[in-house]
């Protein structure tokens, strides 16, 4: 009975997030906040940690969120400095341009190919591409889904693979080594949302129009196939290849999309459909797109790459800014290299400043900024506070005593006490093997709280590790699907769908995205822990094809359910 308290009280926290999120709306960075002080509360008075390790912990948490919560800081701080210098506008006009009126190219280049691209150098699909599909004609529902959706696959490699990133230093592992871990599960999830894009936008009769099948395969499949490739690069013969095997890992994300779009138009010019339409644009929209050109409009973002390139393609530059300048953080027992000049965000920043030349001032936009950023910052650090308390509970101090005097104190961690070993335990006697088959749908549940791949895997990556080896099955692949998991969760995320839904006027409209979209998002799901299974239990080839055979019969029956109560075509126009 004791371990079933346990983990009540440690699951409970999580269970009253879902229910403020869903029925009572409160948004991201709230909900964290209660969890937070939820978990804290149970971690120090029924966990036995000693106080004063529960708040050293959460700090050394909310500073192992920088790479992600500065991120998120700095990537704002571009967006709004695009939109207040009218790079932004001429950004969307231009991708308004995109498509000759066929729908299925639209959609699979927009949504997948550009939004996985914009998502990797860390803009934001959900805030920019809805108004560019609303003036384009698609309707609400369609405007919001789509950007929310399309980029979901490749999460992991989103903001230059900064989630791949952190499960390396989590798992102790090389960034190739994770990046490449991920990237096996990447084809079939992309397969599977492209042509869930083309099912909500309109139903079977788009799914199975002129066209439609060929864009979206050919899409899935290359935006996935192309994840697989470059992060295989590290295992060619070559040393030259096994030297930028590292720099390319944050880059997967720009170019499987830049691959994506370039297969996608080809395809396009093959078959004689215009790729880009001056007529589509108004009177006002044709001023902005003579504004500026193209190319001083995306100078930021054209900053940001040539400056990534360079400080990972480099192997000297790589080395310093890695190793040699680590700007270390010690927290009691927990030493952190906060390394800010090789991470992302600080070349976000150097990006922006170095595009003020050529954009110019961007008038008010420190104070729009600053509004914008605080509360998706606080949510970004909060979760990962969350996380240090779960992965140090039952820590306290064990103190030395020599000839009657304190030599030293040191932290001991009771294993019983500990919220990680505890949930470790109890799934491996209650899911014994088939505990991969569950592995991403935690995944998901953390993304749908928090809002983030690398929260998931900042909370629940230990625990799926120390599961995964008491059961003797591998700790790589279930971590790996906790975090694809936690990505397919954006579509189903309150504050990403509410932001989209924001940037058109049309709030109110969460509820039925998140309800037509959940089905998708639940079937790839389903798909990676079918992969999962497989790969965690090292199962021989006929075993891959009994799993993947019952993948296929419920994946049929389910969509055979939702074409039966929802295949009429949703409006796009």
């Amino acid at each position: 009975m004791s371990i079933v308290v346990d983990v009540l009280l440690i699951l409970i926290p999580f269970f009253i997030g879902i229910i403020l999120l869903i029925f009572f709306k409160f948004k991201a960075d709230m909900v964290g906040t209660i969890i937070f002080v939820i978990i804290l509360i149970v971690s120090i008075f029924y966990f036995n940690t000693d106080w004063k390790i529960s708040f050293i912990v959460s700090l050394a948490g909310i500073i192992k969120s920088f790479p992600i919560s500065l991120m998120v800081l700095t990537s704002i701080l571009m967006m709004t400095y695009m939109q207040k210098t009218g790079a932004l506008a001429k950004l969307v006009v231009s991708f308004k341009k995109i498509g000759g009126g066929n729908q299925a190219f639209q959609i699979m280049i927009i949504n997948l190919a550009l939004g996985t691209f914009l998502v990797s150098i860390g803009a934001t699909p959900v805030t920019m591409l809805p108004p560019v599909l609303a003036a384009m004609g698609y309707s609400a529902f369609s405007s919001v889904a789509l950007p929310a959706i399309g980029y979901d696959p490749l999460c992991t490699y989103a903001l230059l693979a900064v989630p791949a990133s952190f499960f390396a230093d989590f798992m102790g592992i090389s960034l190739v080594e994770s990046g490449r871990a991920f990237s096996y599960y990447m084809p079939l999830v992309t397969l599977g949302i492209a042509m869930g894009m083309l099912w909500l936008a309109g139903g079977k009769k788009l799914l199975f129009s002129k066209d439609a099948l060929l864009f979206g395969v050919v899409g899935g499949l290359t935006a996935g196939c192309s994840a697989v490739l470059v992060n295989m690069v590290g295992l060619l013969p070559l040393d030259f290849f096994r030297n930028i095997a590292t720099a390319l890992v944050p880059l997967t994300g720009v170019i499987a999309g830049l691959i994506t779009g370039i297969v996608l138009v080809g395809i396009a010019l093959l078959k004689k459909i215009k790729i880009v339409d001056h007529s589509v644009l108004t009177e006002e929209e044709k001023e902005i797109d003579k504004s500026m050109p193209l190319a001083k409009a995306l100078s930021p973002w054209l900053f940001l790459i040539v400056f990534v390139i360079l400080t990972n393609l480099i192997p000297p530059v790589y080395q310093f800014l890695h190793t040699s300048v680590p700007l270390t953080i010690n927290l009691g027992e927990i030493t952190i290299n906060t390394a800010i000049f090789s991470h992302a965000y600080f070349w976000v920043l150097i990006a922006t400043l170095c595009s003020i030349p050529i954009l110019g001032r961007g008038k008010d936009t420190l104070n729009v900024w600053l509004k914008r950023s605080i509360r998706p910052v606080y949510a970004a650090a909060i979760f990962f506070a969350i996380a240090y308390i779960i992965i140090y509970s039952g820590t306290r101090y064990s103190t030395i005593i020599m000839d009657g005097s304190i030599i030293s104190s040191i932290w001991y961690k009771v294993s019983n006490n500990n919220m990680i070993n505890i949930l470790a335990i109890a799934s491996a006697d209650v899911f014994g093997n088939m505990y991969p088959l569950i592995v991403p749908f935690i995944g998901l549940f953390a993304g749908f709280i928090s809002g983030s791949e690398t929260s998931a895997i900042a909370m629940f990556t230990n625990y799926h590790a120390e599961t995964a080896t008491a059961l003797g099955i591998s700790a790589l692949a279930v971590g790996t699907a906790n975090g694809v998991g936690g990505g397919l969760a954006s579509v189903l995320s309150p504050a990403k769908i509410q932001n989209a839904a924001a940037v058109i006027d049309q709030v109110g409209i969460e509820g039925e995205v998140i309800r037509k979209t959940a089905p998708i998002a639940l079937l790839m799901t389903l798909s990676v822990a079918a992969i999962c299974l497989c790969w965690a239990n090292n199962y021989i080839w006929w075993k891959w094809i009994i799993v993947f055979s019952v993948f296929c019969l419920i994946v049929a029956a389910i969509s055979l359910f939702i074409y039966i109560r929802n295949g009429k075509k949703v409006d796009i126009y």
